[in-house]
């Protein structure tokens, strides 16, 4: 993962300030090499994972636009007599400096070299940034969902939650038994296409997300699909699914989407992605028996709009496992294209060293908020996420 750390001539960071760039470029590119948010991150709108540099922790404000919803103009008609709306809405992201460091023992007491150290620092400090963005993103992804499917251990696969005044109320209906399935991948599938909630309202279609362009027959063709991320739990009990096991007997697994890695399977043309459980060793989704404080130590709180749910919040009595169908732009993040890393031999009169790394970095989940004044169906909804939930067994 750091080979390119080879190629850096670490011995001549005193008298070369560029090695410390070097060291820095290095780690953000390897900090990705092992994210499962790697594939749908770039600048495009048409991203799972939105990214805008700005250089100074001031609030930003991407910006997002409502689909246009006026009748038009036909025949003679003026334009003027019909004008539509163009409405932006956006979100205020609050970009913070995350950082962390390493004190190296007393030189005259090991055997390892000063470069050695600076190298083993690196590695360790390229894992810490990458754990501590990726849990930024799930925990925002996790917070405050306006959408969800909930699975259902009969027939239809789904919980009918149209009487539900919330989805936290409509989460908490999950009982022993009631696992991932794909109907319920399917009903989230259904509801992103067409632009409807939880309560069977109508809400907004959810753009899908665009992967890399391949050949067939010598015509280059683009794929968009929505990914569709769950943890371990759900990944296992949807192997199970007899209705799953007959479909991945048909097609060859995978070859459209071939961007994407680590897939359980598709199902109508959307990757379903096994992101692996929480824990304090792993990065992974959450359940709601992950501890408020471990949640809360991973998200900033400015991001969120003031409504803070952890994933405790989802169960009543029946532990939950919380799983994704995204599209475009679900997650936005803000901040500095590469970090910082420093080099420090004045500690302890010059007998130790101190590597260390930091970030300019804000994370959010898209979210529509009305900044125009005017109350909008898409406000305080989130613009390409939809929660999964189901037991966690």
């Amino acid at each position: 993962m750091l080979d390119s750390l080879n190629k850096i001539n670490l011995a001549a960071w005193r008298e070369n300030p560029n090695v410390a760039v070097e060291i820095a470029r290095t780690i953000e590119n390897a900090s990705w090499q092992k994210s499962p948010f790697a594939p749908f991150m770039g600048r495009g709108q048409d991203r799972g994972v939105r990214t805008y540099n700005v250089k100074d922790s001031n609030p930003y404000r991407p910006r997002l636009k409502a689909q246009l919803t006026g009748d038009g103009v036909r025949g003679n008609a003026d334009f003027e007599t019909n004008f539509d709306n163009l409405e932006i809405l956006s979100q205020t992201v609050y970009p913070l400096i995350i950082g962390n460091s390493i004190k190296s023992p007393v030189k005259q007491y090991t055997q390892i070299e000063q470069i050695d150290f600076i190298k083993e620092a690196t590695e360790s400090l390229t894992d810490w940034i990458q754990d501590k963005r990726d849990r930024a993103f799930i925990t925002a992804l996790s917070n405050d969902l306006s959408n969800v499917v909930v699975c259902d251990k009969n027939g239809t696969g789904y919980k009918d939650t149209t009487a539900e005044n919330s989805v936290i109320e409509a989460s908490k209906k999950t009982t022993k038994g009631d696992v991932c399935n794909v109907k319920a991948l399917r009903r989230a599938i259904f509801m992103a296409r067409s632009g409807i909630n939880y309560k069977n309202k109508e809400a907004f279609p959810i753009k899908p997300i665009r992967s890399n362009m391949h050949s067939v027959g010598g015509i280059e063709v683009t794929n968009y699909s929505y990914l569709i991320l769950l943890d371990t739990y759900q990944a296992n009990q949807l192997k199970n699914d007899p209705e799953w096991i007959a479909m991945q007997k048909v097609g060859i697994r995978g070859e459209k989407n071939n961007l994407f890695t680590g897939l359980v399977g598709i199902i109508d043309e959307c990757p379903v992605i096994d992101m692996g459980v929480w824990t304090k060793m792993q990065v992974g989704l959450l359940n709601s028996e992950i501890s408020d404080s471990d949640f809360i130590s991973n998200i900033n709180e400015q991001n969120v709009g003031g409504n803070l749910t952890p994933p405790s919040a989802y169960a009543n009595t029946q532990p939950v496992s919380i799983g994704f169908l995204i599209g475009a732009s679900a997650l936005v993040m803000v901040g500095s294209d590469t970090p910082s890393f420093y080099i420090d031999e004045s500690q302890d009169a010059g007998r130790k060293v101190v590597c260390g790394v930091d970030r300019l970095m804000a994370i959010a989940k898209a979210k529509f908020e009305n900044a125009s004044g005017a109350l909008s169906a898409y406000a305080n909804t989130d613009f390409s996420t939809i929660g999964i939930i189901s037991s966690k067994e």
